[in-house]
């Protein structure tokens, strides 16, 4: 089996979900493209009480089921506070750092509408009286030190929806990515929104070629906060194994690089992969005439290590399309997109289990 990928058709939709909102309970935006992009797939495709979307795929033998996740939301924040003169406190819904955003203009969502607002810091000609002040002296910048600006009265933000709780995203203007050389796509939200269009184009092939072993597609939820759309997801269907697609950090203490070559993560901060299921992917890739990597990781959590950890699933593998600057401004390598998707799906037209841990 060598599943061939079409990397234009990849990218097209991958710069739509790129485009959508998408903060963690608020995904109905990336809902309706996924829904959309997989018209037609599958045996029975439905959404779940946790939000997300899960494709049913019928096998051609009697292999174990597996379910594949990619989560859907992406990294916001949320209005803490409503204050005078227009000004919205916020605080991070996921790991969202201020001093990988920025100022810059934001949106909130109120259900209906966007209403847009800058987030901001301040005057920078000031003393330390004035919150840009400190920062110019070294202090590290925190989400106290900053707010979202919106220029309305407190009855005009009422009006138009905008209360504590409302999700504030990264404005679309933000939202197109940028190329590098000849492989590299850059844009927020390449975390989440790389590997739905991976697991897009997983769906499309498994349509034409039937998966060797009944397979699960699950467009998780929530997935930023703690994976809670993957644990009840994965934990309602009848597979034992859970196989996550998520961007990995390319790091010198990981020793990842950023190429065409997926990274199979054997250990993160919840746990370790199953080792059988990474040793027969590595054996994939050879046959596929690329490489992997393979990594331990510190920082990290996916919707597979999470799943497992919560009793959902007994055995866990991730494969990751490599990142720089990841919850950041990403960069990804567009082969490594493409190879994450062809080595899954080799994968699962492969009948073979693996042996228990």
């Amino acid at each position: 089996m060598n599943p061939v990928i079409d990397s234009d058709h990849l990218l097209r939709n991958l710069e739509k979900l790129l485009l959508a909102h998408a903060p963690s309970g608020s995904e109905q935006e990336v809902d309706r493209l996924f829904l959309e992009f997989t018209e037609g797939v599958g045996n029975a495709r439905w959404q779940d009480a946790a939000g997300s979307i899960v494709i049913h795929i019928q096998g051609t033998s009697s292999a174990s089921p597996v379910a594949v996740t990619a989560h859907k939301d992406e990294i916001a924040m949320i209005v803490k506070r409503v204050e005078g003169g227009g000004r919205l406190r916020v605080r991070p819904v996921g790991g969202l750092h201020p001093w990988a955003i920025g100022e810059g203009p934001v949106e909130i969502l109120t259900g209906s509408s966007l209403v847009p607002g800058v987030l901001s810091i301040g005057s920078k000609h000031v003393s330390q009286e004035s919150p840009a002040g400190t920062l110019k002296e070294g202090k590290a910048l925190n989400w106290e030190s900053m707010w979202v600006e919106t220029k309305l009265d407190e009855d005009t933000l009422r009006e138009r929806g905008v209360r504590i709780g409302r999700k504030v995203v990264l404005s679309r203007s933000r939202k197109p990515s940028w190329r590098l050389g000849d492989d590299f796509l850059c844009g927020y939200n390449l975390d989440c929104r790389g590997g739905v269009a991976v697991l897009v184009e997983a769906a499309l092939f498994l349509r034409e070629h039937p998966p060797a072993r009944d397979v699960y597609l699950v467009a998780s939820s929530e997935e930023e906060i703690g994976a809670h759309g993957a644990v009840n997801s994965v934990g309602k269907l009848p597979v034992d194994t859970v196989i996550a697609l998520d961007v990995v950090p390319v790091a010198e203490e990981y020793q990842t690089r950023n190429c065409g070559d997926p990274i199979l993560v054997c250990k993160d901060r919840l746990g370790v992969y199953h080792e059988g299921i990474i040793d027969r992917m590595e054996t994939l890739a050879e046959r596929l005439d690329f490489g992997v990597q393979t990594a331990v990781l510190t920082s990290y959590a996916s919707d597979a290590s999470i799943a497992k950890a919560s009793g959902s699933a007994a055995r866990s593998a991730l494969i990751g399309y490599p990142g720089d600057n990841t919850h950041g401004y990403e960069i990804c390598s567009v082969s490594g997109l493409v190879n994450t998707a062809r080595l899954l799906l080799a994968y699962l037209c492969y009948a073979a289990d693996e042996p228990a841990a």
